[in-house]
């Protein structure tokens, strides 16, 4: 178990030494199941690469521009009271993160009938905590979404590279690229996937930390308060979505005083890494001008999160519209924790938006 940051950083910066592949292990044994469809190491690289490309290409400021109007029309929806508690997560959370993915994915994916809806019940069935019923309803929808996908992708057109979303990007470069088409189609599917469920779950720790904050709120939408790139780092550190990642020692080394040997497994505990006072001073405090923040939330180097700019885009998007407009929202019960070991998160966040300002 590695906390403290400078070993957890160690780790996370030598993919040589610390891999997140077993098939790197000699004597790792068939992948377990839900690993069993990834792509091998030599078959990543071209994928990730035209997929980092695809990404890259897209036109931010607009997708913010399209994220910001959807998330305007969920905050003046009728039923949105000041004096009625509304759960965060189903109201904003998931809508704004599924739409915000949909909308980058592009091919008119987020104007799909019935895609919002089936994103809905996705990431309710893949949410650790779900009942046999959301789970196998989770199970269709992402099996549908995968056909949705399929289907934009194929008939991705019309427009330029910028405004055509990542899915016309891809079909106009795949072949180029000679990147098999069921190994692109794959690694979308598993991006929407993780896109939908990270976006979920780091947009409601966000707000139940600014809430819980006395004045943190009220601060992220005041005139003089602080950058919102520096907010944004401040509140992925202190309550990041994943807690963990796990490598495996691929050669014999000493890490924190410790002999490992080839085939050790090491279990990176980021959210420990995020508390450590040697590097974030007065760590347990929420400080949105915190500078320095050299957290690595969403990983390092080869693992690190391709979805890092539209989790960063939803979360500017949602929580300062909602500082704005209702900037003293309050949670009204406790909130109900996702029972997972590695993944932080929330089912239920009930708050009240209070009166607009």
């Amino acid at each position: 178990m590695i906390s403290r940051y400078e070993d957890c950083l160690a780790v996370l910066r030598d993919d040589a030494l610390f891999t997140a592949d077993p098939r790197r292990l000699r004597d790792a044994g068939p992948l377990a199941p839900e690993r069993a469809g990834t792509l091998a190491p030599e078959d990543r690289a071209p994928v990730r690469e035209l997929l980092t490309d695809a990404f890259r290409a897209q036109d931010f400021g607009q997708l913010a521009a399209d994220v910001r109007m959807f998330t305007r029309r969920l905050l003046t929806a009728p039923e949105r009271r000041a004096e009625t508690e509304t759960d965060f997560v189903a109201a904003f959370a998931i809508p704004v993160a599924s739409y915000a993915a949909g909308a980058l994915f592009g091919g008119g994916l987020a104007r799909r009938d019935g895609f919002l809806g089936t994103c809905r019940d996705a990431v309710r069935g893949m949410t650790a905590g779900a009942t046999p019923e959301q789970t196998e309803a989770g199970l269709r929808a992402r099996a549908l979404l995968g056909q949705m996908l399929r289907a934009e992708y194929r008939y991705a057109h019309g427009g330029s590279d910028r405004r055509g979303g990542v899915l016309r990007y891809l079909r106009l470069h795949e072949a180029e690229r000679a990147v098999a088409f069921e190994a692109l189609a794959g690694s979308l599917c598993a991006l929407l996937f993780a896109a939908l469920n990270s976006g979920q779950r780091l947009l409601g720790n966000a707000l139940n930390a600014l809430v819980r904050t006395p004045g943190a709120l009220r601060r992220l939408a005041a005139p003089d308060g602080p950058p919102a790139a520096t907010a944004l780092d401040e509140l992925v550190r202190y309550d990041s979505p994943f807690q963990a990642q796990d490598r495996a020692v691929t050669a014999p080394t000493t890490l924190g005083g410790r002999r490992l040997a080839a085939g050790d497994r090491v279990r990176v505990l980021l959210g420990s890494a995020h508390r450590d006072p040697e590097v974030f001073p007065d760590p347990d405090r929420l400080d949105l001008s915190r500078t320095p923040n050299p957290h690595f939330a969403f990983g390092l180097g080869p693992h690190s999160c391709l979805g890092v700019p539209l989790a960063l885009l939803e979360a500017r998007v949602l929580l300062t519209e909602l500082a704005a407009a209702h900037p003293d929202t309050t949670p009204t019960a406790e909130p109900t924790h996702e029972p997972h070991p590695t993944l932080r998160g929330f089912l239920s966040l009930p708050v009240a938006l209070g009166p607009p300002r």
